[in-house]
This record gives C-alpha cells, sequence and structure tokens, in this order.
C-alpha cells in the first residue's frame, strides 16, 4: 500500500511540474440569457437544484477568477465592461474565451424601449444618459445617423458633403442653405478646412438666411491660411432638431434627456432593437497581466490597457464601432489601445470608427494576421491604425478604407512592418500617406514587403510618406501603386534613410519639401528601386541600380502581377546590398526575376507564422544606438562631469516646430553637455577591418567661448583618434573620416565639451553607416 501511496505521490509530483495550476484551475461559465450571479458558475448549465448553474454576468467572473483560472462565456450580449482586477502568471495566466462556436458579444451600448409617437413620422424615447460628442444610436446593430444637411445618400467615408462657396476663420457662405435666420444655431459644423489635411468641428453660433452665412466659434486647429473655411471646401451640418427630416436619422435633447428618431416608413421603433451607447469601453485589461481573451466579440466601445499591462493575448476577436465622435480625436480611448508590453493581436477583425481602430504603443507588442478596416471616418490625423512606442511586430494585416492616412507611424522605433496589404486611404481629405509619420528617429525600423495601394485622394496623395524629420527608416521590398504622387518621400531635414528594392506603378516622381527649403536628405539612399519618373531629390541622397520607367516589362500591372518578364531591363543591374539581395547583379525592384510575389495581409484559415523580434542587420544603416538622443542618453556613457541630459529640440513635436531659415531640426530632443568639461561615448560595433568610414553629427554652442568636439578614437587606425570641431552658435554639420585597422571591428564615438566653462554645447542627428564590406 505504500508503494501504492508512493507512486500515487510522485505522478502528482510529476503532472504539478509539467503544467502547474492546471490540476487545481477552475472553469467557470457565464450566460447572460440564463446564468445568474447567485449561482456557483461552475457549470454550462443549472442543475436541479440551481446551485451550480452558469453566472450571468462578467463582473461576477471578474470578481472571483484567480490565476490559472478559465472563463467560458456564452452566446449572449453582454450589456457591461470586462474589467479586470487580477492578473495571471506566466505559467497561469486568466482566460475568458467564447463556449464552442457561440459568439458572445460584449456591448456598449444599451437598449431604447417605450417609443411614443410624436407626429410627422418622429417617434421619441427617453434617454438617462449622455455621452456630448460620443453619442450613438443603432438599430438592429447598424449605426444609425445623427440629423444632418445635407442628407447622408452615401457612407461615413464616402458621405454626402455641400460645398461652401466663401469662408473665414469664423464665417461660411453656401447658397444652398435651407431655413430661416437661427434655424442652424447650436449645430455641429463638421468641416475639411482650409488646404483640406483633415476635418475639424466646432458650433454655429448664428445663420444668416439673407446672406446664407453661417457664424461659428473658431477653432483652434492651427495656421488660419492652412486650416480656415476657404471657397471649395466640404462640410456637414449635425446635431439640431431642424436637420431631423429623413428615415434613419436621429437627434438628442440635452435639455428634456429625450432622444427622437424618424425610423423607416411604416416602421415603429418599438418593433426594433433600438440601442445608444452609454460605456465608452467594453474590456478594460489596464493593469493586467498575463491575460488572454480568445473568441469573444465587442460592440460600441474600446478595449484598453495601460502602462503597466502586459503579456496579454488578445486572439479571435471581432469588434465594430470602437469609438465615436466627429469633434474629438478619441484615438486614445475609442480603439483598441495597447499601452503596454508583450501584448499579442492576432488573428482579430476590427471595423468602423471615427478615429483609430488600433492604437499601438508601449514596447515589443505584435499585431499579427489581422482585418482592421473603415476607421477615421471623421478624418482626424490618425489613421485607421496607429503606431508608437519601440520593438514592435506589425505582420500579415489586412488595413483598408480611411479618411486620412490608413497608417500613422509616427513614433514608432525599432519595429518591422511586414507582409501587409494597405488600401483605400484618403477618401476625406487630401496630401496625405497610406502610411505617415514625421519628427520621428526610427531607430532602424524595418517596413519590408509590404503591398501600398489605391490612395484615393484627388490631391497629392503618397503612398509611404515620411514628413520633416524622419530619422533612420528603412525601406525595402515594398510595392507601390496607383497613388497621385509619391511612392515613397522623405521630406527634409530628414537624415540616414534607405529606399532599396521597391517597386511602383501608376505614381509620380519621387520629391522632397521642405518649407525653408534646405534641401538636406544627407544619409539618404535610393538603391535597385524601379520607379515611374525621374527622381527630383537634393544633390546628397545617393543613387545606384535604379529603373526609371512607367512599366519595365511587368507580366501583367493591370492586374497587380509586378514580377519581371525575360525581357525587363530591371534584371541584373543592381547593386548588392547585404541583407536585402543576393548574388553581385540582383534585379532591381521587389521581385526578382523567376520569383512571385509573396503572401500579404491576413488570411484567418491558414494563419501565418511570424518570428520573435529581432534587430535588423541591412548594409548602410545607421550603426549608432539613440543617435537623435529621441531617448535621452539611452546607448550613451556619460563621461567628464556627468551633466548630459536631452532638452526639447525644435521639431513638429514642440510647440512653435522648426523656424524658417534654420540649418537643420533635432526631432523632440537633443543632447546637452556641460557646464564644466562634459560628453558622452558609445562603443560601435560590427565594422568591418581595413574599410573607411564616414562619422556625422550636427553641433551648437551657447556661446562663442565654449565648442564642441566629435570624436572617433580606438579604431586601431594609424592615428589614436579623429575629430572635428565646432564654436558656432548656429547648427553647424561637422563630418569625421577614419579608416579602421587591418583587425579592428569596433570604434569608440563620443562628443566632447573640451572647456570648463559654463556655457552648453549641443549635438544632434548622428550617424555612422555600416557599410558593406570593401565600400
Amino acid at each position: 500500500m505504500k508503494t501504492k501511496q508512493l507512486l500515487r505521490t510522485i505522478i502528482l509530483c510529476i503532472l504539478v511540474s509539467i503544467a502547474p495550476g492546471s490540476i487545481f484551475a477552475t472553469k467557470y461559465y457565464v450566460s447572460s440569457g440564463s446564468g445568474n450571479d447567485a449561482w456557483s458558475g461552475r457549470l454550462t448549465g443549472p442543475n436541479a437544484k440551481k446551485t451550480d448553474g452558469p453566472f450571468k454576468t462578467l463582473g461576477k467572473v471578474a470578481s472571483v477568477i484567480q490565476a490559472g483560472d478559465i472563463c467560458f462565456v456564452r452566446g449572449g450580449v453582454y450589456a457591461e465592461i470586462l474589467t479586470m482586477s487580477v492578473s495571471g502568471t506566466p505559467s497561469e495566466p486568466i482566460t475568458f474565451q467564447n463556449y464552442k462556436a457561440e459568439s458572445p458579444v460584449i456591448s456598449g451600448a444599451d437598449p431604447l424601449t417605450d417609443w411614443h409617437a410624436d407626429g410627422n413620422g418622429v417617434y421619441s424615447t427617453a434617454m438617462a444618459w449622455d455621452l456630448d460628442d460620443q453619442n450613438q444610436v443603432f438599430a438592429n446593430g447598424v449605426m444609425l445617423t445623427e440629423a444632418r444637411w445635407p442628407n447622408n445618400t452615401g457612407t461615413m467615408l464616402q458621405p454626402t458633403r455641400a460645398i461652401m462657396t466663401a469662408g473665414t476663420e469664423t464665417t461660411l457662405t453656401d447658397p444652398n442653405l435651407p431655413g430661416d435666420d437661427d434655424f442652424w444655431k447650436d449645430a455641429l459644423l463638421w468641416c475639411s478646412g482650409g488646404q483640406q489635411w483633415f476635418c475639424w468641428a466646432t458650433r454655429i453660433t448664428a445663420y444668416d438666411a439673407k446672406t446664407k452665412t453661417l457664424t461659428f466659434d473658431p477653432e483652434p486647429v492651427g495656421t488660419p491660411r492652412f486650416y480656415s473655411a476657404r471657397k471649395g471646401n466640404f462640410y456637414v451640418l449635425m446635431g439640431v432638431r431642424n436637420a431631423l427630416d429623413v428615415e434613419g436619422e436621429w437627434w438628442f435633447d440635452r435639455t428634456v434627456k429625450r432622444l427622437y428618431f424618424r425610423p423607416p416608413i411604416g416602421k415603429n421603433p418599438n418593433t426594433l432593437h433600438i440601442e445608444a451607447k452609454r460605456r465608452i469601453q467594453a474590456i478594460n485589461l489596464s493593469g493586467c497581466s498575463n491575460v488572454r481573451i480568445i473568441g469573444l466579440h465587442f460592440r460600441a466601445g474600446s478595449i484598453l490597457t495601460d502602462d503597466k499591462s502586459s503579456a496579454i493575448l488578445l486572439k479571435g476577436l471581432k469588434g465594430e464601432y470602437l469609438g465615436h465622435s466627429f469633434k474629438t480625436d478619441i484615438s486614445d480611448i475609442g480603439a483598441v489601445v495597447i499601452r503596454g508590453r508583450n501584448i499579442e493581436v492576432n488573428q482579430c477583425e476590427f471595423a468602423f470608427g471615427s478615429g483609430s481602430l488600433l492604437n499601438v504603443q508601449g514596447e515589443d507588442n505584435r499585431i499579427i494576421n489581422c482585418y482592421i478596416h473603415d476607421g477615421d471616418y471623421a478624418a482626424k490625423w490618425k489613421g485607421t491604425v496607429s503606431i508608437s512606442g519601440r520593438r514592435h511586430v506589425i505582420a500579415y494585416n489586412t488595413i483598408r478604407h480611411s479618411g486620412r492616412d490608413l497608417v500613422s507611424i509616427g513614433g514608432m522605433s525599432e519595429a518591422i512592418f511586414e507582409y501587409n496589404d494597405l488600401s483605400f486611404a484618403g477618401w476625406l481629405t487630401d496630401d496625405l500617406g497610406m502610411m505617415y509619420g514625421h519628427s520621428t528617429d526610427f531607430q532602424n525600423t524595418v517596413i519590408r514587403y509590404n503591398q501600398v495601394h489605391d490612395n484615393m485622394t484627388k490631391n497629392n496623395g503618397k503612398g509611404i510618406y515620411f514628413d520633416h524629420l524622419s530619422m533612420n527608416a528603412i525601406v525595402y521590398g515594398n510595392i507601390i501603386w496607383n497613388v497621385s504622387k509619391c511612392p515613397i518621400k522623405f521630406n527634409n531635414p530628414s537624415y540616414f534613410n534607405l529606399a532599396f528594392n521597391n517597386t511602383s506603378y501608376n505614381t509620380y516622381e519621387v520629391t522632397t519639401y521642405d518649407h525653408s527649403n534646405r534641401k538636406d536628405l544627407y544619409g539618404m539612399r535610393f538603391y535597385n528601386n524601379i520607379v515611374n519618373k525621374p527622381f527630383i531629390l537634393p544633390d546628397n541622397v545617393l543613387f545606384a541600380g535604379n529603373l526609371v520607367s512607367p512599366d519595365p516589362n511587368f507580366v501583367d500591372p493591370e492586374h497587380q502581377r509586378y514580377d519581371l518578364k525575360s525581357t525587363s531591363p530591371a534584371i541584373g543591374i543592381g547593386v548588392p546590398i547585404a541583407g536585402v539581395t543576393s548574388g553581385i547583379k540582383p534585379d532591381v525592384g521587389a521581385i526578382p526575376y523567376g520569383k512571385t510575389w509573396k503572401k500579404v495581409g491576413h488570411d484567418f484559415e491558414n494563419p501565418p507564422t511570424v518570428p520573435m523580434w529581432q534587430a535588423p542587420d541591412i548594409a548602410y544603416m545607421n550603426g549608432i544606438r539613440n543617435s537623435c538622443f529621441e531617448y535621452g542618453t539611452e546607448g550613451w556613457d556619460k563621461t567628464g562631469a556627468g551633466k548630459a541630459q536631452t532638452v526639447r529640440g525644435n521639431g513638429w513635436g514642440n510647440q512653435g516646430g522648426l523656424a524658417p531659415g534654420e540649418p537643420t531640426g533635432t526631432c523632440r530632443g537633443e543632447l546637452r553637455l556641460g557646464d564644466g568639461i562634459d560628453g558622452v561615448e558609445q562603443t560601435i560595433t560590427n565594422l568591418f577591418p581595413n574599410t573607411s568610414y564616414t562619422l556625422s553629427g550636427w553641433v551648437k554652442v551657447s556661446n562663442p567661448d565654449e565648442s564642441i568636439r566629435l570624436v572617433v578614437s580606438d579604431f586601431g587606425g594609424t592615428s589614436p583618434e579623429a575629430s572635428a570641431e565646432s564654436n558656432r552658435t548656429l547648427w553647424t554639420h561637422l563630418i569625421v573620416e577614419f579608416k579602421t585597422g587591418s583587425a579592428s571591428t569596433t570604434a569608440k564615438i563620443s562628443l566632447q565639451k573640451p572647456s570648463n566653462g559654463s556655457g552648453y554645447v549641443f549635438a544632434d542627428n548622428l550617424g555612422l553607416p555600416r557599410l558593406p564590406r570593401g565600400d
């Protein structure tokens, strides 16, 4: 007996060590239709005593669930917020998962009943809550239109809009406006004003029916000459009872808290399932870690995490109508907001929102195999997907349809963005990119193997668009077609960006722009690209192996076959680029001859396998870590007095931005040394022996009695160091040439304030390209 008991104990210990917690984990069940929070939640249906049936609410489960437990969610609607207050562990995650093939829905909306006829085809009912500009109403799960003019016969992204004949900072005129004086008072004006870069909204204060002129509160959106209302601008008026004139529209009277609705002719809203949004979030995982949410649907609400959230899996989710406001960009609360680290969003579909549908921040997150569409219908600055933060992997996603940019990448650093299908940006605005970012040190972010196509804006639509002060981006192996302007654009000043082996079709010249005409894209390389028209870029851009042709013998470009025919002049004319091409004479463009295009976009039936993040190793990429000091002094060792710190730069991310005539831009931060003798240094690895390199950087001093040195040492050359120095109070570009020794693969670079004076010196935008052997 003792032997058998000992054997049982050993087996139990082995099982626990193999799957810690799994033996003792609790399985909970919840059913909104048949559950009861007074029951145990242990079974899918109640037993005869009705004590072991499912819970009714997710909130009850969240109050008792512990690490290692799993909750199976039955089909039905859960009108509540799933809020987690506990976390799992790496070996014992907490799981909420749909039961079998059922599709439970977490809803941010509540039903509206007890409708009464108000005459003229309008019904009304009491609504006790008010979300102000985020009010939203649904019928049978489909979003209804707030009362507006002109009446919308289109879609949210292709709406019917009026066109003004004149405008100022506070007025617009349109001879087609209906109504008597003050007919439109207190309406919301939604307008793509000025250059029509984005849409802003403000309140109407008066209407003069004789002159057909609206007066409105000024909207502080930027320089008036770029944003103020003017002839030809599109606009919509919404949110007043006078506009409630067609079926399917609603209006909320907040003074009496009553909702008015004009249903389809012959329909009584009491026979329809009418809901109004009541909660901003559907799922809140702020502060939580090691949680898995699998197979759930959510509607009329968003998902939140915060900077303390980590190790979360969101898989197989479907979310619709995530956030809604024409007045405010709610992308930070009305989206799937990923702020933490090691969070994976996999095999999900997100659709319909006024701002971003997915907003990725934080560090080390993964967005894999998702379908994300119909976002930013209010045409704010952030796109359907917005990405910032560090070391993310965004792969095999389909992202389509946006009022402005499709993917916003300002603030994205060290990321990998690959195998994505991007299409149909710019439905409501002008001058934008399918991908767009500025004022960012991308820190060798790699954007590769994506197809980017169909920018719908009529004016100045780009493919992959890096605006001013975009540094250290690597763009290769992409196919870009059907954009009205540049396939890939870098506005200056921007430094050490690389564009290799991209293919474009039905696009325009590759150009650059800067308000102060700096014409500085130092360190920029365009190698092995197929472009449709000549480059129009500054003299300091390096070119090699490019083919300029509107159609260099593609197999079938009208049906998106951009692989090469045997007669293509793109074959064998490229230059070798370590990490990108193979062979001594590579083909140019994204698809070498004899190869076919890689699979891109989402595939729920055959999900891809995506490796974890790895730092790239590509020829010519900047070898200096944190070369723009956007992350403080990370990667740098302090020397001298140890007072090195970063201070605010002159970039767009700061108030005021670049001033005309400044020699360069320094993004959001720049390095400051002093007072006294001070400095920073960094060791660079992966250099080749007996190879010439160029180190460069921008520097200035607070007064000419001080100086700043850019130094390279410990490189094994014939001299102990090489350096350049400046005492200019304006930004000055320093360049240091050096050659590694016969056995050297490292070098030390440093910035030094050599004097003991009380002034300060500054530096930014350093570069040391990793050359291929022999360059």
